[in-house]
């Protein structure tokens, strides 16, 4: 039944309640009402129900004064809980007729709650990185992007007196066997070099890292960059080489590095050079392919010793490795021509004042199976031969070369029968390098440094090279033919090849180390110049792997270079090179060489 409240104002109609009724019968109804909904009323029903806004009601209606409303306030706030409200808690759940009851949770619990959840969510928030605006989550703080970017104006000038006839090794290595018998019908004679034209050209480099910290003690490192092509001294990308196509992308670093103990480092993978060289070794952009231990302690605050140690793969040979074309019957694979470098380098650094520093350094380098190797007899129509494998893979110019393949000659035409070869390296490789820098900072912003390299080839021999070797010979001289009194003949002059080789470097700045290859840590105005002087002999170092900008890249070689950098803003180098160098043993051979460079690095 419900009942209806009408105001004393509306008109009382035959089915409306008399105001009498409602004032003195119902009022003691509602009134026990609100003083029950007060006392006596559970804590979930009082949280539903709200006794005080109930009193309220019955004040504007004029059931209950002002003051009876009060009284009954300060009754209930006082009044003890009975019995039934503390023994009797309302239980949660669903009851038969499909009401659900929530029970009462108290303040202090659901304020337990609260904190509870707000500690958790400020840990995880924390753990995570995003408790802050504009943080990141953790595992992306342990990853770093790095690179570089370059753009290079080249240009090669050549002696006009220069000698025109040097036949370009590493091109036939890398293609068809060469035919030299001239006498062959037909004959085509082999690519030569230039070294009459002038070039000009522009390049650019881009190489682009990533590095993770992945624990404590271990790291990763990625890297990609541009290049013309596979060459291990060189990520030089010259414009417009394809004909305003895009550049191909090599992966030029993955690694992995170990510090297992503090002041250990161990490498596997492909990484930079882990050893302290000069380009007169090893050109700076060469990367090392598998595994070096380095290590760095201090002797007291003014002598620190490091040390390298590692072995490096250079050539590995290919699973089918054999001959394709073997009718005698002595096919099959051959034996595995694969080439190492083991290396170890030992040095101190000595800093008698702060303002002076002494660092010096001795290293062996002995690159395991790069000699050429001489074939067992190969028939003049064979595809292929026992030791090919033995040329290099990549070669710049510069070292004693010899045709490798016994070629046996066609019985039915032996004056006319082609000679087709490969040419491997005369010597072997066993290289002491000694490396010192005496550098003076009288203050921040200005220092001036000292540098100085020394290699000799241990596994060089004179008597064997100089019986074998095709290049790096004296001028040509014109005898009387031993078979017939009235003709001469040309022969090759005297082997004047080399085994060792130096180099002397001053440099003044404020930034000494900034230059086209590492612009890191260059402030605006930082700035430096230097002169130097090298004599490299044609096997003092592989040339595969020195300097590729001095002379035509490779070995051979001595002359000048002059150069400056200034940082025109933070990271941002711009800087000039001029190289002046000519050829030691052989036939004339000059070339200079400017480059113009504007670097950045991130």
């Amino acid at each position: 039944m419900s009942v209806q409240l009408t105001d004393a104002s509306t008109p009382r109609g035959k089915n409306s309640m008399s105001y009498n009724f409602i004032r003195h019968r119902l009022k003691p109804a509602l009134l026990a009402c609100a003083a029950g909904t007060s006392l006596m009323a559970s804590p979930a029903f009082a949280q539903a129900v709200d006794p005080n806004r109930l009193l309220e009601i019955m004040v504007e209606k004029g059931l209950v004064s002002r003051a009876e409303a009060d009284a009954m306030i300060a009754e209930a706030r006082t009044a003890p809980a009975s019995p039934q409200q503390v023994q009797a808690p309302i239980q949660g759940g669903v009851s038969a007729d499909g009401t659900q009851t929530i029970p009462y949770v108290p303040q202090v619990v659901r304020d337990q709650i609260t904190e509870q959840v707000r500690t958790q969510l400020a840990s995880q928030a924390q753990a995570e990185g995003w408790s802050k605006p504009g943080e990141t989550p953790e595992w992306t703080r342990r990853i770093s992007l790095y690179g570089d970017i370059r753009a290079r104006y080249e240009g090669i000038f050549m002696d006009k007196s220069n000698s025109d006839i040097f036949p370009n090794y590493g091109a036939v290595n890398q293609g068809d066997p060469q035919n030299i018998n001239p006498r062959t019908p037909g004959y085509v004679p082999p690519a030569f070099l230039n070294t009459l034209e002038n070039r000009t050209r522009f390049q650019l480099r881009a190489r682009l890292g990533l590095k993770a910290q992945i624990a404590d003690w271990v790291s990763g490192d990625i890297r990609i960059a541009t290049g013309n092509d596979r060459t291990p001294v060189s990520t030089n990308q010259t414009l417009g080489a394809f004909g305003g196509g895009g550049y191909q992308v090599w992966l030029d670093r993955a690694a992995i590095h170990l510090t297992p103990v503090k002041g250990v480092g161990v490498d596997f993978g492909r990484f930079s050079n882990p050893f302290w060289t000069s380009e007169l070794l090893f050109d700076q952009d060469l990367n090392f392919d598998g595994v070096a231990v380095s290590a760095r302690g201090k002797l007291g605050d003014n002598l620190a010793l490091f040390g390298t140690a590692g072995a490096f793969p250079i050539f590995n040979s290919d699973l089918n490795l054999g001959s394709r074309n073997a009718p005698v019957g002595t096919g099959g694979p051959y034996k595995s021509q694969d080439r190492y470098l083991f290396a170890v380098q030992g040095g101190a650094e000595f800093k008698p004042i702060d303002q002076v520093s002494l660092r010096l350094a001795g290293g062996y380098f002995r690159f395991d199976n790069v000699e050429g190797k001489q074939s067992a007899p190969c028939y003049w129509y064979e595809l292929t031969c026992s030791t090919d494998a033995t040329r290099p893979a990549f070669q710049q110019f510069g070292n004693s070369m010899f045709p490798i393949r016994n070629i046996t000659p066609n019985p039915a035409d032996p004056v006319g029968s082609p000679e087709n070869q490969y040419f491997g390296l005369a010597s072997n490789f066993e290289i002491l390098n000694i490396h010192g820098a005496l550098e003076y900072r009288p203050s921040e912003r200005f220092g001036v440094r000292l540098e100085g390299d020394y290699v000799r080839n241990l596994g060089w021999k004179r008597a064997l090279v100089s019986t074998r070797a095709i290049n790096n010979l004296g001028a040509s001289t014109t005898i009387p033919d031993p078979n017939d009194s009235t003709k001469t003949i040309t022969v090759a002059g005297p082997y004047e090849g080399g085994n060792s080789g130096w180099h002397v470097r001053l440099a003044i700045g404020s930034a000494l180390d900034a230059s086209q290859g590492n612009v890191t840590g260059a402030r605006a105005g930082d700035w430096n110049a230097w002169v130097s002087y090298r004599r490299l002999e044609s096997d003092a170092v592989l040339d595969a792997f020195t300097d590729s900008d001095f002379h035509i890249g490779g070995t051979n070689a001595r002359g000048w270079q002059v150069g400056g950098n200034y940082a025109v803003a933070p990271n941002l180098l711009f800087g000039g090179r001029w190289m002046s160098a000519e050829e030691i043993a052989g036939s004339p051979f000059s070339v200079d060489r400017f480059f113009i460079d504007l670097s950045t690095q991130f």
